[in-house]
C-alpha cells in the first residue's frame, strides 16, 4: 500500500514538474534522455539479476539501483545543464530511480 501511495506521489510530483519547467525543447522528453533512462534501466536489470543468482530478491532490490548510481547521475548531469531547479532536479531524478525500482521488481519476480 505504501509503494502504491509512493508511486502516485511520484507520478504527480514529476508531472507538476513537468508542466513548470515545460520548455519549447521537450527537454523532458528528449532522445538524450531517453537514451540516459534505457541505459540506467539495463544497468540496473543486469545487475539485479546477477545479485538474485547469489543472494536474495531483497537484496537485489537494494543494491542494483546503488550498482548503477553513476547512469543515474547522467539523469542529474543532463537536468543541471538545463538550468532545471535544484529541488525540481531530484524529484525528476527520484521519479526516475523509483520507476526503474518497480521495473526491476517485476522483472525479478519474473525470472523466480
Amino acid at each position: 500500500m505504501k509503494l502504491i501511495v509512493g508511486v502516485i506521489a511520484a507520478l504527480m510530483i514529476f508531472s507538476s514538474a513537468a508542466n513548470q519547467n515545460a520548455n519549447p525543447s521537450g527537454s523532458l522528453n528528449s532522445a538524450e534522455l531517453v537514451k540516459i533512462k534505457k541505459n540506467y534501466e539495463k544497468c540496473v536489470f543486469e545487475k539485479g539479476k546477477l545479485i538474485l543468482k547469489k543472494s536474495n530478491l531483497r537484496d537485489a532490490m537494494d543494491f542494483a539501483p546503488l550498482a548503477c548510481k553513476k547512469d543515474l547521475l547522467q539523469a542529474k548531469k543532463y537536468f543541471l545543464d538545463r538550468s532545471i531547479s535544484i529541488e525540481v532536479l531530484d524529484q525528476l531524478v527520484d521519479s526516475i530511480e523509483e520507476g526503474i525500482k518497480i521495473d526491476l521488481a517485476n522483472e525479478l519476480i519474473a525470472t523466480l
